[in-house]
């Protein structure tokens, strides 16, 4: 590794592109390369036996799983906003346009967990607001946690990762802190952040609310769907007992509830769910970090 060809404050590393010196051999990647890697695991693991126990798409698989499936879309934003990960981590390299080298390979499972963890958060920040306030919604509740919690939430991972040297903004974009190693970004992209994942923990709805249609579902009007032949479960199944045709009694279908839909209608759910994840990962992180930079010009020479 020199410094030969680079911009200041660069090294080349051994695949020829030049990096912040700073996030060139940190400390402790086994963390995030191989801890947070199993961690997810075991977590996505838990989540989907949990599931099938329950026969049901639980509120946490659904999630997880949603949150994960928007993993690709991270290295677009990285590009948008000129973040450079370590390339000691685990990393793959995509030869698309906007996109940033030296993605990590732990990014699917981090974000099984990492969102899943801030939607949980700021959800029950929410409901001990409205036991406070009452009259107040769960939304209103987001609304008002949802800076503050973002704020320090970004702060203890942002901030640590870039005082490790894990990752840092190369220039950052507005005002920020020099952590040493890596640069921690006060308002860009921050005040992106206060969004998506407060958006996805709206629509979700508490965990605890997992039996009843989610902001998102009612608008998808799968409420409606599952009224339709064929898409809820049937109330009772009739068996052959001699002479006697014997009416089993199973528990009462309840059309108000997710988990009374087939296979078929719990895949609809699910899809639908990716999707509009996806959808919204796309519109109110991607385009506005892409956009920005495309249209200023302000661009980083270590992610050209």
């Amino acid at each position: 590794m020199t410094g030969d060809g680079c911009p200041p404050g660069g090294l080349r590393w051994t695949d020829g592109r030049c990096v912040p010196a700073g996030v060139v051999n940190p400390p402790a990647t086994w963390v995030l390369d191989y801890g947070v890697t199993a961690l997810g695991v075991i977590v996505l693991v838990g989540l989907t036996v949990h599931a099938v126990r329950q026969r049901r798409l639980t509120w946490w698989l659904l999630l997880s799983v949603a949150s994960a499936s928007t993993w690709w879309l991270e290295t677009f934003g990285d590009w948008g906003q000129h973040l450079s990960y370590s390339p000691n981590f685990l990393h793959y390299h995509l030869d698309w346009p906007f996109t940033a080298a030296h993605n990590p390979a732990w990014m699917p499972v981090m974000y099984a967990v990492y969102w899943v963890a801030h939607a949980w958060a700021i959800l029950r920040l929410a409901q001990w607001w409205t036991s406070r306030k009452p009259g107040r919604s769960i939304g209103h509740g987001i609304l008002v946690l949802s800076v503050p919690l973002t704020f320090v939430w970004n702060l203890v991972i942002e901030g640590f990762a870039a005082y490790m040297g894990w990752w840092t903004y190369e220039p950052a974009i507005g005002p920020f802190i020099d952590m040493g190693r890596g640069n921690w970004p006060l308002l860009w992209p921050m005040l992106l952040m206060f969004g998506w994942i407060n958006l996805i923990a709206y629509v979700v709805g508490l965990p605890e609310e997992v039996r009843r249609f989610n902001c998102l579902e009612r608008t998808l009007r799968l409420d409606r769907l599952l009224r339709r032949p064929g898409w809820a479960r049937r109330p009772a199944s009739r068996e052959a007992g001699g002479d006697w045709v014997v009416l089993t009694a199973l528990p009462e279908v309840d059309l108000d509830d997710p988990a009374s839909g087939t296979a078929r209608f719990q895949v609809v759910r699910f899809v639908g769910t990716i999707a509009y994840f996806n959808a919204t990962f796309f519109l109110t992180l991607v385009v506005p970090l892409v956009g920005l930079r495309l249209i200023t010009g302000w661009g980083s020479p270590f992610l050209p």
